[in-house]
């Protein structure tokens, strides 16, 4: 069931579902609902699955949330919650806010599961193809256009048959109508975001860092970016998720379930 929590800087709204063990879910830009399919495949777990501030029913009253604030806000919810620990899950700019609420909180933390995870850049990776094309068409005020180029860039032309399939028209729309937040709120908000050698030296939870297969082919620098991050965290796993992209969750819900509950299973929360 749906439920409300009043910052000073944000109105949160939040889904709790199931019993066991607490997993929170925390989607990347666009759209609220990434793991909407996955979170359906995912059993005997209790399920937190946030809307981020500035998608779906919660509201970024400061007009560009920080990756900071919103990892405050994640552990809001979870306090509000009554989650002692949890296992955290994100997806693109959800598995950077996850990273800055494993250094901030730690207490909460019991296990990091990160999908293509968005933020920090890698010092040797190539620019995004068609993040320009999107930049240039957001100023311009095409948010449809810029929507389209960005995530055609990172997934392929098929990320919206896999929207569609999944959430329907309705969520395509949903994600579409979302555009202006990520790219005039959320994009400079997280692009000043620093997280080091010295910060991830500090993360301490079991971490996995999870990559689509198809990135290598699309030229996507999410691979380089969770080399990076594994290289300064010594206990991270990485994976590359075969016939997949950065749409991951909407193209093989089932898959990042598995990648989810398995890694949970062997990283149990205990008495918590």
């Amino acid at each position: 069931m749906e439920r409300h929590l009043d910052l000073p800087d944000a109105h949160l709204a939040y889904d709790i579902e199931g019993s066991g063990e607490t997993i929170l879910l925390m989607h990347g830009g666009f759209s609220p609902d990434w793991f909407v399919p996955a979170a359906s495949r995912i059993p005997d777990h209790r399920l937190i699955t946030l809307q981020r501030a500035g998608y779906g029913g919660s509201k970024d009253l400061s007009g560009g949330a920080s990756v900071a604030a919103h990892a405050d806000h994640a552990a809001a919810v979870l306090r509000a919650a009554g989650a002692r620990r949890a296992h955290i899950v994100g997806h693109s700019a959800g598995a950077s806010v996850g990273l800055q609420l494993a250094l901030a909180h730690p207490d909460l933390v019991g296990s990091l599961i990160l999908f293509e995870t968005a933020f920090p850049y890698a010092p040797e990776e190539s620019p995004m193809p068609g993040m320009a094309r999107a930049v240039e068409a957001a100023k311009r005020g095409a948010y449809e256009d810029a929507f389209d180029a960005f995530l055609s860039s990172v997934s392929g032309p098929g990320y919206r048959d896999a929207f569609v399939r999944e959430l329907g028209e309705a969520g395509l729309r949903r994600a579409v109508d979302n555009t202006p937040y990520f790219f005039d709120s959320e994009g400079a908000a997280f692009r000043a975001w620093s997280f080091g050698p010295d910060e991830m030296a500090s993360v301490r939870a079991p971490l996995l860092l999870a990559v689509g297969g198809l990135g290598e082919r699309l030229g996507t620098p999410h691979r380089a970016r969770s080399a990076h991050l594994a290289r300064g965290i010594p206990q991270a796993e990485t994976a590359v998720l075969p016939g997949v992209s950065h749409s991951l969750p909407m193209e093989d819900p089932d898959l990042v379930a598995r990648t989810i509950t398995a890694f949970a299973a062997r990283h149990p929360l205990g008495s918590a």
